[in-house]
């Protein structure tokens, strides 16, 4: 309450963070600034091992690492048809069809080919993630990260459309 945190207690994320502190009632929801929207800042906490599968998104998107480890494996969408995506109208659209821990390359031959970058993000990282761009993440130990998204463009839309997006 006066802004000094005890020893060994948690408080100092409230007092550091204050986007943190509890809400009740009808005050905004924790992660998001307009619900309706899908603006703001979305927090995510990961276990050592989840992982989140390849993928991309419509949106340009700012991430920043707070604690922990994360593997970021990053594909240009120019890659699209090398990552073997599940199709339009499928649950898991935009996803790749492939198990990136085991690849299966007689089901997915052209897997192998994919061009991809590596980066193993520190605390206090930030890393920019233009719209379109392939992602697959492996939390690598307990971590916490914060993104938040500012809209899509156009970018990369005819390698995105030639694969049936």
């Amino acid at each position: 309450e006066d802004g000094s945190c005890d020893k060994g207690s948690s408080e100092w994320l409230f007092d550091e963070l204050t986007f943190f502190q509890p809400r009740t009632g009808d005050e905004r929801s924790f992660y998001l600034v307009e619900p309706n929207e899908q603006k703001g800042i979305h927090c995510r906490f990961g276990m050592k091992g989840v992982i989140a599968e390849n993928h991309f998104d419509l949106s340009r998107n700012a991430i920043v690492l707070l604690g922990g480890q994360r593997r970021y494996i990053l594909g240009h969408p120019n890659q699209c048809n090398n990552m073997n995506l599940l199709p339009r109208g499928h649950p898991s659209a935009r996803h790749s069809a492939v198990d990136w821990s085991d690849p299966d390359l007689d089901s997915f031959p052209t897997f192998e080919k994919a061009h991809v970058n590596e980066v193993v993000m520190q605390p206090g990282d930030v890393m920019y993630l233009p719209t379109n761009w392939f992602h697959y993440i492996i939390s690598l130990e307990l971590n916490f990260q914060c993104n938040t998204r500012s809209g899509g463009e156009k970018l990369y839309r005819k390698e995105i459309n030639d694969c049936g997006f």
